[in-house]
């Protein structure tokens, strides 16, 4: 239980220091793509529909 507490202090104090925001990019997916090869990291896709 202590080491719960302890890796939960860390991760709430490293999130807190975190001072990059995700990038959200609308309406533009080859944008997307392209900066995600450029700095290589995945890519989040967020899709619904209102039935």
């Amino acid at each position: 239980m202590k080491r719960l507490v302890i890796a939960s202090l860390l991760l709430i104090a490293s999130a807190a220091q975190a001072k990059e925001v995700l990038p959200w990019i609308e309406n533009d997916y080859k944008m997307a793509i392209a900066r995600a090869k450029a700095t290589d990291r995945p890519v989040f896709v967020e899709a619904w529909a209102p039935w």
